[in-house]
């Protein structure tokens, strides 16, 4: 085999990989009840704006005026469908079979339709590797104030809340050991004042292309969780909140704030 063919064979993979990887960002799932046409349909807006996020990296994209009329035609933007029961492994013990068991129902959206929908809309795909996300977050309930680490005794509903936003977004992230932390000298009660230094050698340690840097506070009177987040080593430090919320939204803001902003600046 020739250089010239040997370098075409290696295109046609690398061409091939690199469109099979960005498959996901035009994939969305949600949750119905029942695995049937009447319960599907209707699920197909909700489908294309989470795909819609995804793919353009921004989470408010729902707000354009022309996003509307686009979401109620989305069906025919569907390329395929598959179904997970949720319940899987569980037997049947309702007098109507599946139709009340809970599904993932995943919607895999035509490429070229989605993109021109995208255009309507003013946006652009973002294809391609998404930057790596190094997470600082100081979280305070109703019983302790601790890091969220990979390794730590108390988050492990939190991480995974933060992994599920994670592939909301398709934007990695990536938690610190304790002894990353320590070795950044971060700790609880000082994060407001880490130096850029500090964060650097976390970024460098973690491998991420970014830091996030958020606290999580349970507020009784509101009640729910109050988040605030910022990206301090970003051009602009960019910072954003959300308050009277759940962990699951409060993080969905963190990862949806930061590809807001992370983007590419042509979106």
């Amino acid at each position: 085999m020739n250089a010239t063919l040997l370098t075409l064979v290696a295109w046609f993979a690398f061409s091939s990989l690199a469109q099979a990887d960005d498959d996901v960002l035009y994939r969305s799932s949600v949750i119905v009840t029942g695995d049937r046409e009447e319960t599907r349909v209707p699920a197909v807006p909700q489908g294309f704006e989470l795909a819609a996020q995804k793919l353009t990296g921004n989470p408010d994209i729902a707000q354009n005026p022309v996003f509307a009329s686009l979401a109620i035609r989305a069906t025919a933007m569907v390329w395929s469908y598959t179904y997970h029961d949720r319940m899987f492994g569980f037997p049947i013990h309702d007098e109507q079979g599946t139709r009340d068991r809970p599904f993932d129902l995943t919607f895999q959206f035509d490429r070229r339709r989605m993109d021109d929908a995208m255009a309507a809309l003013g946006e652009k795909p973002w294809l391609g590797p998404r930057p790596k996300l190094g997470i600082v977050l100081e979280v305070t309930d109703m019983a302790r104030r601790y890091m969220l680490a990979a390794d730590g005794a108390h988050g492990s509903d939190l991480r995974a809340s933060f992994a599920d936003a994670s592939a909301r977004f398709s934007i990695p992230v990536i938690f610190a050991k304790e002894a990353d932390l320590a070795a950044a000298a971060i700790a609880p009660g000082r994060i407001d004042e880490l130096s850029a230094e500090k964060l650097m050698t976390l970024k460098s340690r973690l491998g991420a292309d970014a830091i996030l840097v958020g606290r999580l506070d349970w507020e009784t009177n509101e009640p729910g969780w109050h988040a605030t987040w910022r990206l301090p080593l970003s051009a602009k430090d960019a910072s954003w909140a959300i308050a009277g919320v759940n962990f699951d939204a409060a993080f969905r803001a963190a990862v949806g704030g930061t590809a807001k902003r992370l983007r590419p600046t042509s979106n």
